[in-house]
């Protein structure tokens, strides 16, 4: 960005080159400035005084995939999971084949993504996932469940892209947990539904 001032007065002169000082340090900062792209942070107690620490996503996408004869807008959101205590965290987490809204002529299908999120992809175009369209189209690009363990105090980072045919807007998705068992939120404007997804266990031997 070049800005040229012409002036003989000394002083307009020295006005101007402040003035450009201060937008080149405005410019910067918000280049340097990043989004940290996160919905909700929630920090739950289980029944028995366990803690783990969940931050869900805004969504990336909203372009639309067809499936067998039906278009449907993707959304692409990560999830954080912390382990907060001294024992390994299992979690295990599969979704139905399809979710109805309270509107039947609309339903969502959530899709875990083979690829691995990482902290590094968060500032790219659609969070670094891409060929959105096969994850509907090629069950091999999906998993059918995802099973893993969190060490003490670690995270673990993923996606969930879900499918809307005939949503409404803005789209938000969260895992919720209640006690040891886990629910997924999907809220398209006016609809919300929440369908249980799996659960987590804390194990009692130490690593």
């Amino acid at each position: 960005m070049y800005i040229t001032f012409q002036t003989s007065s000394p002083k307009l002169t020295i006005y101007a080159g402040l003035f450009l000082i201060l937008l080149t340090l405005n410019l910067n900062g918000q280049t340097d400035q990043k989004k940290n792209w996160e919905h909700t942070k929630v920090v739950y107690t289980s029944s028995d005084k366990k803690k783990t620490i969940i931050t869900n996503s805004l969504p990336k996408g909203g372009g639309i995939v067809n499936h067998n004869g039906k278009e449907y807008n993707n959304f692409i959101f990560w999830t954080n999971v912390h382990n907060a205590e001294f024992t390994p965290l299992d979690i295990k987490i599969k979704f139905p084949t399809s979710i109805p809204f309270e509107s039947k002529d609309s339903h969502a299908k959530v899709v875990i993504p083979k690829s691995p999120m990482t902290i590094d992809k968060l500032q790219e175009f659609d969070y670094g996932l891409t060929d959105i369209s096969s994850l509907l189209n090629n069950e091999s690009d999906e998993l059918k469940s995802l099973n893993f363990r969190i060490s003490p105090f670690k995270n673990n980072l993923f996606y969930s892209v879900v499918f809307i045919h005939k949503t409404k807007w803005p789209v938000r998705g969260e895992y919720i947990l209640k006690d040891k068992k886990l629910f997924y939120k999907i809220t398209a404007g006016t609809d919300v539904v929440v369908v249980p997804c799996g659960g987590i266990d804390f194990k009692l031997n130490k690593l």
